[in-house]
């Protein structure tokens, strides 16, 4: 190919004027912004640059950052470093080209990442006291109540499989269940298979509607307990049911010494919200905002 041809076929190629349009940009950014031109074209590579880049990687904004590079193996480090060279060439690079201008995501990305830095900018709780927790829990105790529960198996006829005859089965069964003294272990050798379980260890209401239907559930838990003694027939979807209660317990409140973990965990991360919009609000307020008249009515959050 001829010198002429061949610069024909390069000026054919799309990527030959994204490569001379990108330069010029770059170019005519560093003419008007001289400093910026000449720091642009440095990448540090340093302690300080390295610990900003394994925190925002790793999403941790803490001393941790420093420890985790000076734990780092050569291989590891190597590695670290190339990234970084990298990121920092493809981010200049993308600056220059003036990317960063009017799009949405890289805002939000920047808006993520001071959100992560106000996460860190007060130490958190090391432990909360007995009344603190204590103050927390009487507050939202509906969020801690421990629901109502029964303990209970079955003996299941299916109404699809047996028709109008499925009723007589079931009557028949309840008193053979009743002669024989048939105990919670003994269930599974009578009856049919149902779809889903066949013993239910301190469910909730809500837990035995799901399988059982609302009527039903309701039923079972207005039974009193007794492991001697099989009650129904009781109807579901699937058809109809024997039923040995052998445990109830009430809806309760627990002790404050059984939740407490719970409760600081969940303190915890209140305070940390707390904390982290009180940043923004100091930073917020380092602004002047103005607000257009048409706005001005929208009372404040």
């Amino acid at each position: 190919m001829t010198l002429s041809g061949w610069a024909r076929a390069v000026l054919h190629e799309p990527i030959t004027y994204f490569l001379v349009f990108g330069s010029a940009l770059y170019l005519a950014h560093g003419w008007l912004n001289p400093d910026e031109r000449v720091n642009s074209r440095v990448i540090n590579v340093d302690r300080d640059s390295l610990t900003r880049f394994i925190q925002f990687r790793t999403q941790s904004f803490t001393d941790n950052a420093a420890l985790k590079l000076d734990n780092l193996s050569s291989a590891a480090l190597s590695d670290v470093i190339a990234q970084y060279i990298q990121e920092e060439a493809l981010y200049r690079q993308a600056l220059a080209y003036g990317m960063d201008a009017d799009d949405y995501v890289i805002k939000r990305r920047m808006v993520q990442k001071m959100e992560f830095l106000a996460e860190g900018t007060a130490p958190a709780e090391a432990s909360f006291t007995t009344s603190e927790l204590e103050a927390y829990f009487q507050r939202h105790r509906e969020n801690y109540t421990v629901p109502a529960a029964v303990t209970f198996t079955h003996v299941f006829y299916s109404a699809e499989r047996h028709g109008d005859a499925v009723d007589q089965l079931a009557q028949d069964m309840l008193e053979t269940l009743i002669q024989n003294r048939v105990r919670f272990d003994q269930a599974p050798g009578y009856g049919e298979r149902f779809p889903y379980q066949l013993n239910y260890v301190e469910r909730t209401q809500e837990e035995v509607a799901s399988h059982f239907g609302e009527a039903m559930a309701k039923a079972i838990f207005r039974l009193e307990p007794d492991k001697a003694r099989w009650q129904g027939p009781f109807r579901s979807k699937f058809g109809l049911h024997l039923v040995l209660v052998t445990r109830a317990q009430a809806a309760r409140l627990p002790a404050l010494g059984e939740v407490q973990d719970q409760l600081a965990t969940e303190l915890q991360r209140l305070r940390e919200i707390e904390r982290k919009q009180t940043a923004i609000d100091e930073l917020i307020g380092r602004f002047e905002v103005r607000v257009s008249p048409e706005f001005e009515s929208v009372p404040e959050r």
